[in-house]
C-alpha cells in the first residue's frame, strides 16, 4: 500500500522508553528500537503473564516514519510513584528485587533508572530533565537520512511538512502531578506557598523554547488538583491503589492551575486534555469552558480528549451511576467505564470545536467479553476485521451522538503507543498504521457498515479525517 494517508497522532510516547533507558543518563536515543529485558526465570514468567503489553518500543522515531506518522504530540510523563508502590502483591512477588524485575519487564525501563525513580520525589525536576532530553533529540537520525524537529505553531508545522523525511513533534504533558502539588514537600506547605510554587512552575514550562500545547490535568493517581477516573482493570487494580482522590472534583489549587495554564497573561495558552479526569472534574471543567466561550466568542477554548473511546451512555450521570468494576465492562460492545466518553460529553466536545483521539488500546475500545472473543480468533483476516469493526464502532458512536455530518469532524487518532497499552495484535506499533488504514477502508467498502452514518463521505474520506485531517484543522485553529 502507498503511504498516501499520513497519520497525526494526538498522544504517544516516543521518548518514554529511551529517556528511561539508563541512569544517571539515558543509554538510548529516540530513534532506537528498545526491547524489554526479559531474560529467564521470574522475568520470563512476568513477560508471559503480560503478553498483552508489547515488549519493544511501538513509537520510536524510525517506527513513526515507517508508519508515515509525520506529526505527533510527544507526551512527557514522569512516572507516578503509585505505579512503583504495589499493594496486595502475591507472596511469590514479595521482595524488592522481584518487584523491580516486574517493573523492568513490563515498562521496558532500565533497572537502575527504576531504583532511582522509587527514591526520587521531585516530579517537576524529572519533567524538566525529560523535556531537555526530547529537546536535545532534535536533528538528524544516526544514519543521516531522517530528521526530527519540534514546532510551536501551525505555521511552523506546515513549513516542516513540506520537507520530506522530517518528523514533527509537538510538546505535551501527561498529568498535572508534574506541577508540584503531588510532591511530598507540598504537604508541608501553606496554601499560599503551594500556589506560589504552582505559579512559578507553570511560568517555567511556558518559558520553554517549546512550551506544551496540551496537558492532562489528571492521570492515574491523586495529584492535589482534580479527581481521576478508574483506569486499571483486574488484576492490576488489586496491586495498584487508585482510591485516594478518585472521582473527586477540581480543588482550589486545581482551579488556580487551570487559570494559569489557560491564561495568556503569562505566555501561550496550554490547552487542557480531559483524559483521565473524573466525571465530577470533567463536569466542572466543561461548565467553566462553556462560560468562558460564551463570554469570549473570539477567544474560545476547545475541549480535547487526546486518547480514549466512547462508552455508549447517554449522559455523564448515567456513565458513573454504577461503579467502574469488571462486571460493568464485561457484557457490552463498547467499554462502559466512566473514563470513556458519554454521548453528552461528545456533544460538549463537538460544540467547543474539540477533538477525541481514538486509542490503539483494545481494552479501551471494547467490552471485556467482546475483546476476549477477538483475541481468541485464530484466523488473522477475521481478527483484523473485528478490530477494524470495534475501532469504527467508537468513531460511529461519536457521529451518532452529534447527530449530523459534522460529527465526523470530531474523531482523530490518539494511539497512546509506548504508554503500556493492551495493543491490537495485528497493529502493534505505529509502523502498522498504513495497514490499519487500508484494512479500515476495505472493511467499510466491503460491508457498507452503518452506511447511513457516513453522511455522504466515502470510506477513504472518513479514514483521512480520523487519521490526519481533523487534527490538522484543529492545529490550524488553535495551535497559534
Amino acid at each position: 500500500m502507498s503511504h498516501e494517508i499520513m497519520t497525526v497522532d494526538l498522544h504517544c510516547h516516543p521518548n518514554l522508553k529511551s529517556f528511561n533507558s539508563g541512569h544517571p543518563d539515558p543509554k538510548k536515543d529516540m530513534w532506537e528500537n528498545i526491547e524489554h529485558n526479559i531474560g529467564s526465570g521470574f522475568a520470563k514468567t512476568i513477560s508471559d503473564a503480560s503478553a498483552h503489553v508489547l515488549k519493544e518500543s511501538q513509537a520510536n522515531l524510525h517506527t513513526q516514519m515507517a508508519g508515515n506518522v509525520r506529526v505527533f504530540n510527544i507526551s512527557l510523563y514522569p512516572i507516578e510513584r503509585g505505579f512503583l508502590v504495589l499493594r496486595n502483591v502475591p507472596q511469590i512477588l514479595i521482595g524488592k528485587n522481584r518487584i523491580n524485575v516486574m517493573h523492568e519487564v513490563i515498562t521496558g525501563f532500565d533497572a537502575d533508572r527504576l531504583k532511582h525513580l522509587k527514591k526520587h520525589k521531585d516530579y517537576f525536576q524529572e519533567l524538566q530533565d525529560e523535556y531537555r532530553y526530547v529537546h536535545q533529540s532534535q536533528g538528524k537520525s544516526p544514519d543521516g537520512k531522517l530528521k526530527f524537529v519540534l514546532v510551536n505553531s501551525y505555521k511552523e508545522l506546515e513549513e516542516q511538512l513540506e520537507k520530506d523525511n522530517t518528523l514533527i513533534g509537538i510538546m505535551s504533558i501527561e498529568g498535572g502531578h508534574v506541577l508540584g502539588a503531588a510532591d511530598d514537600k507540598a504537604e508541608k506547605m501553606t496554601a499560599d506557598e503551594l500556589t506560589a510554587l504552582l505559579t512559578e512552575n507553570i511560568q517555567t514550562i511556558k518559558n520553554w523554547e517549546n512550551p506544551p500545547f496540551t496537558i492532562n490535568l489528571g492521570h492515574h493517581f491523586w495529584n492535589g488538583l482534580c479527581g481521576h477516573a478508574s483506569s486499571f482493570k483486574p488484576p492490576i487494580n488489586s496491586a495498584v491503589n487508585q482510591n485516594k482522590g478518585k472521582d473527586r472534583g477540581i480543588t482550589a489549587h486545581g482551579w488556580h492551575v487551570l487559570r494559569e495554564l489557560l491564561g495568556t497573561h503569562n505566555g501561550k495558552r496550554v490547552i487542557i486534555d480531559t483524559k483521565h479526569m473524573s466525571i465530577q472534574s470533567r463536569k466542572e471543567y466543561y461548565h467553566f469552558v462553556e462560560m468562558h466561550n460564551y463570554i469570549n466568542p473570539k477567544d474560545t477554548i476547545p475541549i480535547i480528549c487526546s486518547h480514549g473511546g466512547a462508552n455508549g451512555f447517554a449522559t455523564m450521570d448515567s456513565s458513573i451511576k454504577d461503579n467502574d468494576i469488571a462486571a460493568k465492562a464485561r457484557p457490552h460492545r463498547l467499554y462502559k467505564w466512566s473514563i470513556n466518553l458519554s454521548n453528552e460529553e461528545i456533544q460538549i466536545i463537538h460544540k467547543s470545536k474539540g477533538l477525541i483521539g481514538l486509542m490503539m488500546d483494545r481494552g479501551m475500545l471494547g467490552g471485556l467479553d467482546t475483546i476476549a472473543k477477538i483475541v481468541e480468533l485464530t484466523d488473522e483476516q477475521k481478527k483484523r476485521k473485528e478490530y477494524c469493526k470495534i475501532f469504527l464502532d467508537n468513531a460511529l458512536q461519536i457521529v451518532k451522538a452529534v447527530g449530523d455530518k459534522t460529527g465526523w469532524d470530531v474523531p482523530a487518532m490518539g494511539s497512546d503507543f509506548d504508554g503500556t497499552i493492551t495493543h491490537m495484535e495485528p497493529y502493534e506499533s505505529s509502523a502498522k498504521f498504513p495497514q490499519f488504514q487500508q484494512d479500515l477502508i476495505n472493511f467499510l467498502e466491503e460491508t457498507e457498515y452503518n452506511k447511513e452514518l457516513w453522511h455522504g463521505y466515502t470510506p477513504k474520506q472518513i479514514i483521512e479525517k480520523i487519521f490526519y485531517k481533523n487534527a490538522m484543522a484543529f492545529y490550524k485553529k488553535f495551535f497559534v
